[in-house]
């Protein structure tokens, strides 16, 4: 959990962003699918709400796979990269149901090493469209803010393969 330090700042970004569009019966659906897809159980993760405005990605045990940032035991960068993809991407895709989306654009301002035994990415929509919605996110590894994040999410407008 965030230290006091960072609760007012998770609770600001909670405060500026839009609330789900998802009804709860849907959303219950939808996170019980999204925790079952092969990426998510194969990476340890969990994504869940808390509240309507904010996703949840969490990471409870650092594996050894994780590691390897800086050449050290730090959480690998494209490990967090991905964190922010899934939390950021889920918290977009939470403003249009029923549409196809993704995360089209994704940036990552690292702080200081993620080192610790669970991680927590924070994210929301800060604004949405009819097909964009702009989404930042924040990432702790115990008490420590240690990355933030910023992006977009998008609709998909066609066949996506076949």
């Amino acid at each position: 959990m965030p230290s006091e330090k960072y609760l007012s700042q998770l609770d600001a970004l909670a405060a500026r962003s839009e609330a789900f569009r998802y009804t709860r019966e849907q959303l219950d659906s939808f996170l019980e699918a999204f925790n079952r897809l092969p990426a998510v159980t194969h990476s340890g993760a969990f994504v869940s709400t808390h509240g309507e405005h904010l996703v949840c990605v969490e990471l409870p045990r650092i594996e050894d796979h994780h590691q390897g940032g800086l050449g050290t035991r730090a959480v690998n960068g494209a490990v967090v990269s991905g964190l922010f993809d899934c939390a950021l991407g889920v918290a977009g895709l939470l403003q249009f149901p029923g549409k196809r989306c993704g995360t089209t654009e994704l940036s990552v301002k690292f702080l200081r090493p993620v080192l610790g035994e669970q991680v927590r990415v924070y994210a929301a929509t800060i604004k949405a469209a009819d097909n964009l919605a702009f989404v930042e996110g924040m990432l702790f590894s115990g008490t420590a803010l240690c990355a933030t994040a910023s992006g977009m999410v998008g609709t998909s407008s066609g066949n996506t393969g076949g």
